[in-house]
């Protein structure tokens, strides 16, 4: 990896790139890749973390794995030596399913994505479906599509897209012993760059329309809703966001 250094002595900008800048890159147990010159991965294998009883466990601790991983956060766009953080980021995803034996769990995790060219965004291509050996494919329930976001932005239009996709491909609601949980796509973020912690994390629930962030203040959490999203064409696939803010009704934590 090349890195244009403007301002940032080298010793910075080798601890800001996965490895540094001599040491070889060590095998993380966590993250599946494909093998170079092969095609995408079209499944993720399972489990990473879990189980765990509730959604909200698994999900929070997805978030907090995620953000260990290197290179995982920017900070803001006021933040110090943003610009080579950002170039340096990734993106990592994952799928959170819940199990035949009423059980939530988190996917391996992956960094594969798209090159572009023009470092306008990052984007990690996260496969539709598990592979966990222990149960059926078809046994699997699909509850959160997680990643995050290195500056903390807002969620994009491909992830917009994408959850729906997904929606047409396992369905918008999963039965669980928990009532009907909505799928949904989920951004988490930091804002710290040099000491990223779950801070909190954007939210797309399709079958609502609602785009929510939910932010953390120790431990307490706060839901706002941000926006919604209006579908002016199903088949393809054109929405508009509707921004707002206003407070999330009925939710206390993740």
């Amino acid at each position: 990896m090349s890195v244009k250094v403007q301002g940032l002595g080298k010793a910075l900008a080798c601890a800001l790139l996965v490895g540094g800048c001599s040491s070889p890159q060590v095998a993380d147990p966590d993250i599946v890749r494909p093998a170079p010159g092969a095609p995408f991965l079209d499944k993720l294998p399972g489990p990473m973390l879990g189980p765990f009883s509730s959604p909200s466990s698994a999900l929070l601790a997805a978030c907090r794995k995620i953000l260990t991983k290197p290179n995982s956060s920017a900070g803001g766009r006021d933040h110090q030596d943003f610009d080579v953080r950002w170039r340096v980021s990734s993106e990592y995803c994952a799928w959170m399913y819940y199990t035949p034996d009423q059980q939530y769990v988190v996917s391996k995790l992956t960094d594969q994505s798209r090159v572009d060219p023009l470092q306008r965004s990052k984007s990690c291509l996260l496969p539709s479906w598990v592979d966990d050996p222990r149960y059926p494919p078809d046994a699997i329930r699909y509850i959160y599509a997680l990643h995050n976001h290195p500056y903390g932005s807002s969620l994009t239009e491909n992830d917009i897209r994408f959850i729906v996709s997904e929606g047409l491909a396992h369905g918008f609601e999963s039965e669980t012993k928990d009532g009907r949980l909505r799928l949904s796509v989920v951004a988490f973020f930091s804002r710290s760059a040099s000491e990223p912690s779950c801070d909190g994390f954007h939210q797309y629930i399709p079958l609502t329309g609602q785009l929510l962030k939910w932010t953390r203040g120790g431990a307490n959490w706060q839901c706002e809703q941000t926006g919604s999203v209006r579908w002016s064409d199903a088949d393809t696939r054109k929405f508009t966001v509707q921004k707002g803010s206003s407070p999330c009704e009925g939710s206390k934590t993740p």
